[in-house]
């Protein structure tokens, strides 16, 4: 019977050291505000830029295990796989694409579980499932710790490598993609008691106390956002950094008079750790321009990160992280501004004399409505005559007779007198 291997096309390349450009840290004292950091900036892309770790295949770093017999399909070799970082840090794998060959030539990075190849292919949902079974079992955990928890009756003469790896690396493929492993016959070596073991181990990672691990391992080198933008005369910012590693070296390319400050806006120290912030302060004088900001740390990536890789546009065989030495990763962070808004000064307006008070018009009464106009009477017959009242009765409209007498007789009296003294004369 052939045993299907993961393996071919092997070669081995020299590893490259990661080149590191090292950048100037702004120095010098700032007058910032310390509130001035914590005005947000406008961010051009909210894309996280994470520290992608780069490897290469490593065939001297495989650790075999034995291969597993499949239904209706023939037996599959069960490797840890080993993978070699570009500062020469081994990192350790197993196979989640057990129908897609590897090539040894392939350049591996760490992705997020989102860009698995196959958005449709079981891996997508059941990533949770093989991350939880990556962690109760090897390397994550060794034989002994296994067998601790099982109990040492579990397995025969104990629990070996090779078993734990062949029944993890079956776990693993049963969840990515979907394998039905012959559990009567689970491996090719004619050994009950190698079978058991190995059976114990896959039936516990893959039974009903896996439950699954939801959060995805976050990367070990991240700053978030990727880029910002803003303006002259602010502080852009707050850019985040998240970690595994115990210091973050941080290195900037900017112009002169632009720095990297604290949440304080004290001029920003050249480590951080986890979940520290900063900010790139721009003078207000500032011409338009940009810069970059570095991050660089030793770490271990998370168990559970996903590797994919290609040659000449050919997919390659994706893997899984199982364990990692401590490696050197490097992310890089943008920003940019425009010049400062110019102030147009505002001309003080002359004083307006304040205007007298004009008196309140008197309502106008409302005409009152007209009355709607009776229908006329029919004409009757004329009346008789009204006899005339008396005079007595009648108002006085003229001269009043007794004063009518009196006036004529003074008149009298007075020419009288005039003749008098005439003739006297």
């Amino acid at each position: 019977m052939q045993v299907g291997d993961c393996f071919h096309e092997f070669s081995l390349r020299s590893s490259m050291p990661t080149h590191v450009r090292r950048l100037r840290l702004g120095a010098g004292v700032l007058a910032v505000a310390g509130a001035a950091i914590l005005t947000p900036a406008t961010a051009q892309a909210f894309d996280v830029a994470d520290a992608g770790a780069k490897a290469e295949i490593h065939p001297e770093g495989n650790v075999p295990g034995y291969a597993v017999n499949r239904v209706g399909a023939g037996p599959v070799n069960a490797v840890l796989l080993g993978l070699l970082a570009d500062d020469d840090a081994e990192l350790k794998t197993y196979c989640v694409e057990v129908n897609v060959p590897i090539d040894g030539d392939s350049n591996m990075t760490e992705v997020p579980w989102d860009s698995y190849p196959e958005p449709d292919a079981p891996f997508s949902e059941n990533a949770d499932h093989i991350l939880w079974a990556l962690q109760h079992s090897y390397p994550v955990l060794s034989v002994e710790e296994i067998e601790a928890a099982f109990g040492e009756s579990e397995f025969n003469d104990g629990l070996s490598v090779e078993e734990a790896i062949t029944a993890t690396q079956a776990a693993v493929w049963t969840f990515s993609d979907a394998i039905e492993v012959d559990v009567d016959d689970i491996t090719n070596q004619d050994d009950p008691e190698i079978d058991a073991d190995v059976r114990a181990l896959y039936e516990y990672l893959t039974g009903e106390e896996n439950v699954g691990i939801g959060e995805q391992p976050e990367p070990a080198l991240a700053l978030e956002p990727a880029s910002l933008s803003g303006e002259a005369g602010t502080v852009i910012g707050p850019f985040e950094v998240s970690t595994t590693a115990d210091v973050v070296d941080v290195t900037a390319d900017l112009p002169e008079g632009v720095e990297l400050v604290d949440a304080d806006g004290e001029v920003l120290p050249g480590q951080l750790g986890d979940g520290d912030t900063f900010g790139v302060d721009v003078p207000a004088d500032a011409e338009a321009g940009d810069g970059t900001v570095s991050l660089r740390a030793e770490a271990h990536l998370n168990v559970g990160r996903l590797f994919v890789g290609s040659v000449d546009e050919v997919r390659t065989q994706s893997l899984i992280l199982a364990q990692s030495e401590k490696t050197a990763l490097s992310v890089e962070g943008t920003v940019d501004w425009t010049t400062a808004p110019t102030q147009t000064p505002t001309p003080t307006p002359s004083e307006t004399p304040t205007p007298t008070d004009t008196p309140t018009p008197t309502d106008t009464p409302s005409p009152s409505d007209t009355p709607t106009p009776t229908d006329s009477p029919s004409p009757s017959d004329t009346p008789s005559p009204t006899p005339t009242v008396p005079d007595e009765d009648l108002p006085d409209t003229g001269a009043s007779p007794a004063l009518l007498v009196a006036t004529g007789v003074a008149l009298l009296g007075a020419a009288a007198f005039l003749l008098r003294r005439r003739f006297v004369a």
